[in-house]
C-alpha cells in the first residue's frame, strides 16, 4: 500500500480524470487549489506517448506527439473504460495498454504533481466520473486507480463535483431552490438538477450522453470543413478518414480543428496551418481559415440536444426553467459564445441566470478536492506509521458538517491490537491556530472499551485540533492521528444518488426494475422471479439466465447488459422445474460500487452476479446490419404514418430526423473500423434511434389501443350492469373516467393501464359473481386441448368435475395449478434465449 501523509485525516486531494485533460486539486480547508505540473500548467492533457526504448511520456509533450507520431501516442481513452479487448498498441516498442492502463499513466502522472509540488506521497484521492457512467466504466476507473498506487480511490460523479466547487465558492446560496448543472465536457454531456433546502444540497434528476462531448466538434471541423479543402491540395485527392495510411493527416487536421475550436471562443476566426504528406510521400502545406461562423454552424445541432435533454432533466422532475436559480457551467466546451446565448435565450434555450464565476475546465477537480475533505483516509493508512506505543484513535464523526459545536467521538486501541482498559485515560482537542486565542475542549475521560465523545468549537471554515493523550497516570502518549479537522460549510451534500436504474431482463423483453434512477446511495433492492425452463440435473438442455440490465428503456434489449448469471445443468446439486423461484438481490455502495446476487430457495444456493466484467467491443458488420435494420424501420414507419392520423408519430420521426437520422448513424459508420470510440459511438446511436423509432411504432398502435379500449369498456359494463353492486358500478365509473384521460393524452402506454384499470373492474366482477373460474377454465381446456401429459389430464379431470358439481373453490385451485404448467413460449435449446425468467406470476 503506498502511503498516505500521515499528517492529514482526510482524502483531501481530488482528480478530474477527463477525455482531453485531466487536473487534480488539494483541499486547502474552505475551498481547493489546483496542483500545478511540472510545465506550471493548472492541468494536464490525457495523452500518453511511448518511444520505442520503452519510455512513457504523458502530458503536453505526449499531445504534441499525436500528430506527428500517432502510432505510438494515444489519447481520448476514457470512452472505452470499461471495455473488453480494447486495447491500443504503441508500434515502436511493441507495447499494448488498455485504456484502464493508459488511464493509470496519466493519474500517475498527477500524483507526481502533487509529490513534486507538495512533497508528498499520495495513496488516495476522489476521481471523478461522468454521471451518465455505466457500472462497467466505474469499475473501470476504480481498476485504473489501483493500477495507479491509489489503494483508496471513492468515486464523485462530475455534476456533483461541481456542486461541491460552487458551494464552497458561493456567497449567496438560497436557503431553499434548485441549481442545473451544465458540464459538457471533452467525451460526454451530462444535466444534473441540484436541490437545495436547509443547508444541503443534493442530485435529484440526471440526463447525459456518453457520446456527447468537445470532440465531436472537432470531428465535425474535420469531416466538414478541413477534409473537403485539403482534398483540393494537390496530392491530397485521397484524403480519407476512413482509410488507416491516413491516419498521421487525420491525427494533424483533428488536433488542429482542437486548436482552432479553443481559439474561436475569443476570436472571429482562427487559422490552420499544418504539413501534410501526400500521394507520393511529399510534403503539403495546408492553410485554411475558420470563422467562428462556421463553427457555431456546425455545432448548433449539438448544443441543441443538450438543451433538450437538460430540459428532459427538468420535466421529469416536474421543473420548468423558471424554477431554477442558476445554471453551473462545467467543461472546456462551454467557453463557447454561441453556447452561452443560446442557454441564456428564453425561447431557443433555458432562459436561466449563467453562472460561471469559477473556471469551468478545472471546477471539478476543485470540487472533487472540497468532497475529499469529507473523506476519511482508511484506518489502515494511520496504522501503517504508528510506533509501537502510539494509541490509535478511530474516528467515527463526520469531519465537515454545517454545525458550529460539533460532536466528536471515536475508540482508542492499542498499535499491535493488545487488549487494554482505558479507564482513567483521557484525550482533550485543542485549537490553537494562530491569530486567535487558545481554545481547549477539557480533558474527556475514556470509557473502559476506550470510547470517547465530546463537542468541539467551530471557530471559522477550517478547524485543526491538536490531540493529547494522557495516561491513567496523567502522561502524555502520541496518537494516531495526532490532529482532527472540522471544517464548517455553508451548504453540504447530501446522500449520492444513482443516474441509471438497475434491474433485470426477464421474458417478453421487459425489464424488471430494481432499483430505480435517482435513489439515494447506498441502497439494496430484492426482486423474486421465476424460471421459464425446466434445468434437469446432468442434462444436457437448459439453462437459467439472469441478465442485468442498466438503463431507462422499457424493452430489455434497448439497455446494456452489465452482469449475467448463467446456470447450466453441470453446476446444479437436484433438478430445477420451470417456475422455480429466483431472488436477485442488488447492492450499491455511495462509489458505485455494485454486488448483485442470486438465490435460489430449491438450491438452497446463493450465486455471485459478477458486474465487473468488461463489456465487449461492438463488432462494425454487426453495426451495420443494425443500421440496416433501423432504416428499413424507419421506412416502414414513416409509410404507416402517412396512410393513418398519427401526430405524435410524425413528430417522433421528424425529430429523428432533426438529431441527425439514418445519415447521421451512416456517417458515423464511416470512420467506426478506425476511430477506436467510432463503434461505442455507433452503438450509442443506435440504441437511441431504435428508442425513438419504438416510440414511434407505439404512437402508431394508439388507433388500435381505444378500439381494443372500447371492446373492454363494453364487456366490462355487461359484467357490472348483470352482476356488480353500487360499489363496482362507482369503481368502473372511475377507471372509465381515467381511460377516457389517457386516451385524451395521446399516450398508448397510459391508454394500455388505464384499459387494464377498467379490465380489472370486469375481473373482479367475474370473480365475486364466480364466474371468473368457469371462464378461466375454459380457456385453459383449449390450451391443453390434446394434451396426453398425465398431470395436465389429471388437472382437466378434476376441473370437469368440479364444474359439473358446482365446486367453484375446487375450480379455482385447479385453474391455478393448470396455469403453473402453461408451456414457455421462448427457447428450450441448447442456445438459450437471452433471458430464462419472467416476473413471479
Amino acid at each position: 500500500m503506498t502511503p498516505q501523509n500521515t499528517t492529514r485525516e482526510t482524502v483531501d486531494f481530488g482528480i478530474d480524470l477527463g477525455t482531453t485533460n485531466s487536473a487534480i486539486a488539494a483541499s486547502t480547508g474552505a475551498g481547493a487549489d489546483i496542483v500545478r505540473n511540472n510545465l506550471r500548467d493548472e492541468y494536464t492533457p490525457s495523452a500518453v506517448h511511448i518511444n520505442r526504448s520503452g519510455t512513457v511520456v504523458v502530458g503536453k509533450r505526449a499531445r504534441a506527439r499525436l500528430d506527428v507520431d500517432p502510432a505510438n501516442t494515444h489519447a481520448e481513452f476514457k470512452l472505452q473504460m470499461g471495455l473488453r479487448d480494447a486495447v491500443r498498441e504503441f508500434a515502436g516498442s511493441g507495447r499494448t495498454m488498455t485504456p484502464e492502463q493508459l488511464s493509470a499513466e496519466v493519474l500517475k502522472s498527477v500524483r507526481a504533481d502533487v509529490r513534486s509540488a507538495l512533497g508528498e506521497e499520495i495513496g488516495a484521492a476522489v476521481i471523478t466520473v461522468p454521471a451518465a457512467f455505466e457500472l462497467d466504466q466505474c469499475e473501470a476507473t476504480r481498476r485504473a486507480a489501483k493500477l495507479a498506487g491509489l489503494d483508496f480511490a471513492p468515486l464523485l460523479q462530475e455534476p456533483t463535483a461541481a456542486a461541491w466547487a460552487y458551494s464552497a465558492a458561493a456567497c449567496d446560496v438560497p436557503s431553499r431552490g434548485f441549481w442545473l448543472v451544465y458540464d459538457l465536457g471533452g467525451g460526454t454531456f451530462d444535466a444534473s438538477v441540484i436541490q437545495i433546502e436547509d443547508g444541503e444540497f443534493g442530485v435529484v434528476n440526471h440526463a447525459g450522453d456518453n457520446f456527447l462531448g468537445g470532440k465531436l466538434i472537432d470531428w465535425m471541423l474535420v469531416d466538414d470543413l478541413l477534409i473537403p479543402a485539403a482534398r483540393t491540395e494537390d496530392g491530397m485527392a485521397s484524403l480519407d478518414r476512413a482509410d488507416p495510411r491516413q491516419a498521421g493527416n487525420i491525427a494533424k487536421l483533428k488536433q488542429a480543428a482542437e486548436d482552432a475550436k479553443i481559439e474561436l471562443s475569443h476570436s472571429p476566426a482562427a487559422e490552420i496551418d499544418v504539413q501534410l504528406t501526400g500521394e507520393r510521400g511529399e510534403s503539403v502545406a495546408f492553410v485554411h481559415e475558420i470563422a467562428r461562423a462556421d463553427l457555431e454552424r456546425l455545432a448548433m445541432p449539438l448544443y441543441r440536444r443538450s438543451v433538450e435533454l437538460c430540459r428532459r432533466a427538468l420535466a421529469e422532475k416536474g421543473l420548468a426553467p423558471a424554477d431554477i436559480e442558476r445554471v453551473l457551467l462545467v467543461g472546456g466546451a462551454t467557453l463557447a459564445p454561441a453556447l452561452r446565448e443560446l442557454l441564456a435565450d428564453p425561447a431557443e434555450g433555458l432562459g436561466i441566470r449563467l453562472d460561471h464565476s469559477l473556471d469551468p475546465v478545472t471546477v471539478v477537480a476543485r470540487g472533487a478536492a472540497v468532497f475529499a475533505r469529507t473523506q476519511r483516509l482508511p484506518q489502515s493508512f494511520l496504522d501503517a506509521s504508528a510506533q509501537a506505543g502510539d494509541v490509535l484513535l478511530d474516528f467515527a464523526h463526520k469531519p465537515t458538517g454545517r454545525s458550529s459545536d460539533p460532536l466528536v467521538g471515536g475508540t482508542a486501541r492499542t498499535a499491535d491490537g493488545s487488549p487494554r482498559d482505558w479507564t482513567g485515560c483521557t484525550v482533550e482537542f485543542v485549537d490553537d491556530a494562530d491569530g486567535r486565542p487558545q481554545w481547549r475542549s477539557g480533558q474527556v475521560p475514556l470509557g473502559a472499551d476506550g470510547s470517547f465523545a465530546t463537542r468541539l468549537k467551530a471557530r471559522g471554515a477550517h478547524n485543526s485540533y491538536a490531540i493529547e493523550f494522557r495516561t491513567a497516570q496523567g502522561s502524555f502518549q502520541p496518537t494516531r492521528p495526532d490532529r482532527t479537522v472540522y471544517q464548517q460549510l455553508a451548504l453540504v451534500g447530501g446522500d449520492a444518488t444513482m443516474s441509471h436504474s438497475v434491474g433485470v431482463w426477464v421474458e417478453g423483453n421487459e425489464v424488471a426494475w430494481i432499483l430505480r434512477k435517482g435513489t439515494e446511495l447506498p441502497a439494496s433492492g430484492r426482486l423474486v422471479l421465476e424460471s421459464t425452463v425446466d434445468v434437469r440435473r446432468g442434462g444436457r438442455q437448459g439453462l437459467i439466465r439472469v441478465p442485468i440490465v442498466q438503463g431507462e428503456r422499457a424493452r430489455g434489449d434497448r439497455n446494456p447488459v452489465v452482469g449475467q448469471l448463467d446456470i447450466s445443468p453441470e453446476e446444479i446439486s437436484r433438478d430445477v422445474p420451470l417456475g422455480s423461484e429466483i431472488e436477485v438481490t442488488v447492492e450499491i455502495d455511495q462509489s458505485f460500487r455494485t454486488r448483485v446476487d442470486a438465490y435460489i430457495p430449491i438450491l438452497d444456493e446463493e450465486f455471485e452476479i459478477d458486474v465487473e466484467l468488461a463489456r465487449d467491443a461492438p463488432d462494425v458488420a454487426e453495426l451495420r446490419r443494425q443500421s440496416r435494420a433501423v432504416a428499413a424501420q424507419y421506412a416502414t414507419l414513416r409509410n404507416r404514418a402517412g396512410r393513418s392520423d398519427a401526430g405524435r408519430a410524425t413528430e417522433l420521426l421528424d425529430g429523428f430526423d432533426q438529431d441527425g437520422g439514418i445519415g447521421g448513424i451512416d456517417r458515423e459508420l464511416e470512420s467506426a473500423g478506425v476511430d477506436p470510440d467510432g463503434a461505442a459511438v455507433v452503438q450509442e446511436r443506435l440504441r437511441q434511434a431504435e428508442t425513438a423509432l419504438d416510440e414511434a411504432e407505439e404512437a402508431l398502435k394508439l388507433p388500435q389501443l381505444v378500439r381494443a379500449a372500447g371492446d373492454v369498456r363494453s364487456w366490462v359494463r355487461d359484467a357490472v350492469d348483470e352482476h356488480g353492486d353500487a360499489a363496482a358500478r362507482g369503481e368502473l365509473a372511475e377507471a372509465e373516467r381515467q381511460l377516457d384521460a389517457a386516451i385524451e393524452t395521446g399516450d398508448p402506454t397510459l391508454v394500455e393501464h388505464a384499459t387494464d384499470a377498467v379490465r380489472g373492474v370486469g375481473l373482479r366482477v367475474l370473480d365475486s359473481a364466480d364466474q371468473l373460474p368457469v371462464l378461466r377454465f375454459a380457456s385453459l381446456k383449449e390450451t391443453f386441448s390434446g394434451s396426453t401429459e398425465p398431470r395436465v389430464v389429471r388437472l382437466l379431470q378434476e376441473g370437469a368435475a368440479a364444474l359439473a358439481a358446482d365446486d367453484i373453490s375446487r375450480l379455482r385451485s385447479v385453474v391455478i395449478d393448470l396455469g403453473r404448467l402453461v408451456p414457455f413460449s421462448g427457447s428450450r435449446s441448447d442456445t438459450p434465449a437471452d433471458t430464462t425468467v419472467r416476473r413471479q406470476r
